[in-house]
Formats: C-alpha cells, structure tokens, sequence
C-alpha cells in the first residue's frame, strides 16, 4: 500500500492525482446542489475531440480517471525498475504521455459505443426489426377441419 501512495504522489501520476482530486470536489459539489453538473457544456463542442454528445464534465471525468489509474500502475512499475538518473526521467515522461493517450482512446471508444447504443435503441427511420415472414402474404396450406 505503501508503494502505491509514493507512486500517486511523484510524477508522472501526481499530476493526474491533483487533477481526479479535483475532478472528485467538482461531482461532490455537483451531489450537493452546489453546481451543475453540465455547466461546462454550454461553449465545449467535444464532437471535435471524437467524443460525441457525451457531455463535457464526465469526459474530462473519465479521461482524468483512465490517466490517474494507468500512470499509477506505470509509476509502480517504474520505480519497481530500478532505473535512476536521465532514463528514468525519460522513462517517467512517457509514462505520463502514454497514460494520457491511453486513456483518451478509452473514452473516445467508450463515447462511439455509447452513440452506436443510443442510435440502436432510437432509431431516426423508426423501421422495427424484420420479423420472418413479415410482410408476406400468407402462402402456407392449412387442411380444412373436419
């Protein structure tokens, strides 16, 4: 346990810590009534970013959330290395820059799936799914009742 606190408190992953404390006091805030939790959503378009409609606050949420726990595991890793000086400083700057787009391609792919969902259950044409033989005249052959 002790390993992981040091870990959450050095760099790289002590920038994605501040950032979830932050993250954590802004949906504390939202829990309470004290802020809204689309607040942000009003001037952010995130369809630039590859993320759809997913609101502003729980993609910021999300990202910060994937970055913490995979810079956290590599930073454990990293001083389970042993590696010191200037390749552990480089080493520590790529954890950082992975972890960041490792868990931005997490939320972009959780936000397509979460538009391929919404545009299943709503479907625009309003067509339902085809049953079999739908549609049909009825072409099957009934004996008469005695």
């Amino acid at each position: 346990m002790r390993e992981i606190a040091d870990a959450a408190v050095t760099f790289p992953a002590v920038t994605f810590t501040t950032a979830l404390l932050v993250v954590a006091g802004f949906w504390l805030l939202v829990l309470l009534g004290r802020a809204e939790r689309d607040g942000f959503d009003s001037d952010v378009d995130t369809n630039a970013l590859g993320m759809g409609d997913l609101p502003v606050a729980a993609t910021a949420s999300l990202v910060i959330a994937l970055a913490w726990i995979s810079s956290l595991v590599g930073s454990v890793l990293l001083h389970r290395s042993e590696v010191s000086g200037l390749l552990h400083a480089l080493l520590a700057v790529a954890v950082f820059v992975v972890s960041l787009a490792l868990a931005y391609a997490a939320t972009r792919t959780v936000a397509q799936a979460r538009r391929r969902l919404r545009s299943s259950i709503r479907d625009p044409g309003g067509t339902p799914p085809a049953r079999p033989g739908a549609g049909r005249a009825d072409t099957t052959h009934r004996r008469p009742e005695p």
